[in-house]
């Protein structure tokens, strides 16, 4: 499970490094084989995920109905950004340049464990969402099924 927050540095070849505790673990699981893909939402980030993981998230995406614009704009973006990855010696990630432009990724990024995998953010795009989410408002109606038996 990923957990947690880190600050992180991407150098100028768009290298960043996967914090230390992660490293073992994933080389283990997925031989250090990564995917790096959008995530389809208003949110700006890229989601990081072990290849094993990824495998999965896959194949429910490519099961989504073909006639179904929203379905679809998932796959075009989901899919049609996924990039393999590896981690290299240095326990670092290598973020393409198209996927940086997306996230509006630049030297300091902020990287989230999400339980199955990352998500990485350019750093102030994350405090200032940050922000506005600790002031926002609940949206008023009943709360999604998903979340009605969630006892934390």
């Amino acid at each position: 499970m990923f957990r947690g927050a880190s600050s992180l540095n991407m150098d100028s070849k768009g290298r960043l490094g996967v914090p230390t505790k992660y490293r073992d673990p994933l080389r283990e699981r997925c031989a250090g084989k990564l995917v790096l893909t959008v995530n389809n939402t208003r949110e700006r980030c890229l989601w990081l995920y072990p290849y094993d993981e990824w495998e999965q998230v896959e194949r429910k995406v490519v099961d989504l109905p073909s006639f179904d614009a929203s379905a679809q704009a998932l796959k075009r973006f989901l899919i049609g950004y996924a990039t393999d990855c590896e981690l290299d010696s240095a326990g670092r990630v290598r973020v393409s340049a198209p996927l940086r432009e997306f996230a509006g990724l630049e030297k300091r990024v902020v990287m989230i464990g999400q339980g199955n995998k990352f998500e990485i953010w350019d750093e102030s795009c994350w405090n200032k969402r940050c922000d506005e989410w600790l002031v926002k408002e609940p949206e008023p109606g009943p709360l999604p099924v998903e979340l009605e038996t969630l006892s934390l």
